[in-house]
């Protein structure tokens, strides 16, 4: 992984964390959970839990070997994670591609992810992020940031969140994750060993 594909605030605003934000989510709006949903867990332990011991580990390994245009091992790899969580969790998962599918039919520059849809409709709401990311170019860590994002909105009770006020929930997200990327950071560091962590 090369080191331009590693996440860096330069300006220390978030800013760079919200552009990411937006240009990875824009059109897509899963209509139900994903691995998240605040009925059986809060946003900080699902965080530093599952998502940074399952989901992030997983999305590293889907974007590396999307970049690798190893769809077909993705595809297998893909399978073989979601073959090991309970079934209703790789079902929520399953179904959320969907949104990612339907957001980007007919876009340009989305090779991979018009592949993916064609091979395995099916496939993880992860591995489809994974795709989506890596059409638009973005880094590493934005494109994990923006899933954490994504995970967090499906999983809030959307009387609570309407989507109409998508803004303030991007600033709810930001002030509920204030560690979120150093835990990235962190998590990356691990999994990227042979890579340059920018700070």
């Amino acid at each position: 992984m090369q080191k331009s594909r590693i996440y860096n605030d330069e300006s220390g605003d978030g800013q760079e964390i919200l552009r990411a934000i937006r240009h990875c989510r824009v059109g897509i709006s899963p209509e139900s959970p994903l691995a998240f949903h605040e009925e059986e867990t809060n946003w900080g332990d699902f965080f530093n839990g599952f998502f940074a011991d399952k989901l992030i580990p997983h999305f590293i390994n889907m974007s590396h070997l999307i970049s690798q245009e190893s769809l077909k091992t993705a595809i297998v790899e893909d399978e073989k994670f979601l073959n090991h969580l309970p079934e209703k969790l790789s079902g929520r998962l399953r179904a959320g591609s969907e949104s990612i599918f339907d957001a980007r039919e007919g876009a340009r520059g989305m090779r991979s992810l018009r592949r993916l849809h064609k091979k395995a409709p099916n496939c993880s709401f992860t591995l489809a992020f994974a795709a989506n990311s890596n059409g638009f170019n973005i880094p590493l860590a934005n494109g994990i940031i923006s899933y954490a994002f994504m995970e967090w909105l499906a999983g809030q009770n959307r009387q609570r969140f309407p989507l109409e006020n998508i803004s303030e929930c991007e600033k709810l997200f930001m002030a509920e994750s204030q560690q979120c990327s150093e835990k990235i950071r962190k998590v990356l560091a691990k999994h990227l060993s042979n890579s340059q962590i920018i700070a």
